[in-house]
């Protein structure tokens, strides 16, 4: 049993609640200005309390995008024995544009995007714990999926970030404001295409991208 799942509901519910004022916080105030002592008070909990579970207010903020991020790959978990890595990859574009076309989501990414020129760490911070750790994730499963033979995938993490970065087109037309809404049919228009093309090119017997050299 994982550290995290051994926890008492009790501290879990505590975190739970500490990560949702955290987001209140940083959305209001911006990484910066925020404080531990305001997200103490949004959370209606001690200013330790929150140090105790979170030694940091740069550690709160990567346990805050990391949880998004587990949202989203609970579909790879349950895939990863099912053998149908079509079915599994349209499911984690569907949660991916779901979580991150929120328009709380794309706010708080507006005011963080805003701040890193003047807290360059944040930008680590933010990449380290969101997108490199969703796409080293599903590198992981494309990886499995190779060596189970259900894919073809010479190079998991570019097939990862490529994946993704198909999905994140969405994403970046959202937060330019170009198109702020997309209903259920132009995403999925977006996955069947990125999927179709993963699949095009990792399916084994008709995989077109060179494989693992001999």
């Amino acid at each position: 049993m994982s550290p995290e799942c051994a926890k008492r509901p009790a501290i879990l519910e505590r975190e739970t609640l500490i990560l949702s004022a955290a987001r209140r916080v940083f959305l209001e105030l911006g990484f910066v200005s925020a404080t531990m002592d305001a997200i103490a008070d949004m959370a209606g909990v001690s200013k330790q309390t929150v140090y105790n579970h979170f030694g940091s207010k740069e550690e709160l903020f990567a346990s805050m995008v990391r949880s998004g991020c587990k949202e989203i790959l609970t579909v790879l978990q349950m895939g990863a024995d099912r053998g149908d890595p079509e079915q599994t990859l349209r499911s984690m574009g569907r949660r991916f544009l779901e979580m991150a076309l929120q328009p709380e989501k794309l706010a708080l990414r507006r005011v963080l995007l805003g701040e890193i020129a003047q807290f360059p760490e944040l930008g680590q911070i933010y990449y380290r714990s969101g997108p490199a750790f969703l796409r080293g994730q599903l590198a992981e499963y494309l990886e499995k999926q190779d060596r189970n033979g259900f894919l073809v995938v010479a190079d998991p993490q570019l097939m990862a970030d490529q994946f993704v970065g198909m999905l994140s087109v969405c994403l970046m037309k959202a937060e330019l404001g170009i198109k702020p809404e997309m209903n259920p049919d132009e995403r999925e228009r977006y996955i069947d295409h990125a999927v179709g093309l993963v699949m095009s090119v990792t399916r084994p017997g008709t995989a077109t991208l060179p494989g693992k050299p001999g």
